[in-house]
């Protein structure tokens, strides 16, 4: 009993020590030389890293004492539902906060640059955003759902100075040609081609809406271009970015084996066998695992677009090429598919053909390297489509 009674104690002076602790950051005021910047970082050479980071740094002096901290909305924990969450759509991300110092190190280590905007905020602005941290730092608040698009390090960064700016904020930045989210992030993928088609396959027709404004908040750069140009009361919201670390890494890529390249010799060898079996109707080895192939990756798609939270991989329009159902046809026996394969392979061949043929119509851009195996997929199904309800199958084991 007692042994509980000390827990208790235990637990509740610790309680009201983080409950003062918080109290007394949010009572601290802001001296009137306080700089609050944005940091902008370049891109790295994973996959995570490739669009660069954004985080907001704060400097001041407090009581004789230097104070630089950096606050990052783009931290998570790695676990073993790790990868399971991201699938899902349901991975969370939360805001930590560390000393300028400690922050530089990642990115003296990796190469990486990093730029700083300071913000040319009134005293009250700054005190407010300092204020919006801080609550967003609360325990109970700095945990958030990580959305790529919609919610992620770099949109709570621009979204907070809004808020903390309020009506003298004006984001007056017009593109010269009007994008998507697709070729903003495509902008970033050159040197890692099968990212970029496999990102690409997994994204639908919601990552083709052209951007508003703000919109593009989501990239780092991005965001680094519209602070640049937005206007704060009757002049400019910060300053003139300056480099604090010079980038050094530098991405590059192979033009060897890009999905392009394997997909036409996929189309390639699929011409090849059809020589080696000297023109013979039906379904040869090789098409079944192409079919196999492109089912798996239906599914996938299929999975995604309705068992997720992931917004941007809805209606998916490459679903009408990586059919789930490729899988199921791929798999019949010689009997099973003389009895109904052919009447799908008739329907799919409509269907790709339309395909091809309005490619570049489609609400939805598709990406270039899929085309072969849109053509292969197009060629089974119109062998497919010959086959007829006889005794002696044409279909090939």
């Amino acid at each position: 009993m007692k042994r509980r009674i000390l827990v208790l104690l235990l637990a509740m002076i610790s309680a009201f020590g983080a409950v003062e602790s918080t109290a007394q950051n949010s009572q601290l005021i802001l001296s009137l030389q306080a700089r609050i910047s944005v940091l902008t970082c370049t891109p790295g050479p994973d996959l995570y890293s490739v669009f660069g980071h954004t985080a907001i740094r704060v400097e001041d002096v407090q009581k004789g004492q230097m104070l630089d901290e950096v606050y990052n909305y783009g931290t998570f924990e790695f676990s073993e539902s790790f990868y399971l969450n991201f699938v899902q759509g349901k991975l969370d991300y939360k805001l930590s906060r560390t000393d300028f110092g400690t922050f530089q190190q990642e990115y003296i280590y990796t190469g990486r640059g990093i730029q700083e905007q300071v913000l040319r905020l009134d005293s009250a602005d700054k005190q407010l955003l300092y204020d919006l941290l801080l609550e967003n730092y609360n325990p109970e608040n700095r945990v958030y759902r990580y959305d790529y698009f919609y919610d992620n390090c770099s949109s709570r960064v621009g979204e907070i100075i809004q808020r903390a700016a309020g009506g003298d904020m004006k984001l007056t930045y017009v593109s010269a040609v009007p994008y998507s989210y697709r070729d903003a992030i495509d902008n970033y993928l050159w040197s890692m081609p099968w990212s970029d088609f496999g990102i690409d396959l997994a994204l639908g027709m919601p990552c083709d809406r052209i951007l508003d404004s703000g919109d593009d908040f989501f990239l780092p750069d991005s965001l680094l271009k519209e602070l640049h140009y937005a206007t704060y009361g009757s002049g400019g919201l910060c300053f003139k970015p300056q480099e604090v670390i010079p980038a050094e890494f530098a991405p590059s890529s192979s033009d060897i084996g890009t999905p392009l390249q394997v997909f036409l010799a996929v189309l390639l060898i699929q011409v090849l066998f059809f020589r080696l079996r000297r023109g013979k109707p039906g379904i040869s080895f090789f098409d079944r695992i192409l079919l196999i192939v492109t089912g798996i990756v239906g599914w996938l798609l299929f999975f995604l677009w309705f068992f997720t939270d992931h917004q941007a991989a809805a209606w998916n329009f490459n679903l009408l090429w990586a059919n789930p159902f490729n899988l199921f046809f791929a798999m019949l026996s010689v009997k099973a598919m003389h009895k109904w394969a052919y009447m799908y392979f008739q329907v799919n061949l409509i269907v790709v053909s339309l395909l091809l043929v309005f490619w570049v119509f489609l609400p939805q851009n598709l990406h270039e390297a899929a085309l072969p195996l849109v053509i292969a997929l197009g060629w089974i199904a119109w062998r497919g489509a010959k086959l007829k309800k006889t005794s002696s199958p044409q279909v090939s084991a």
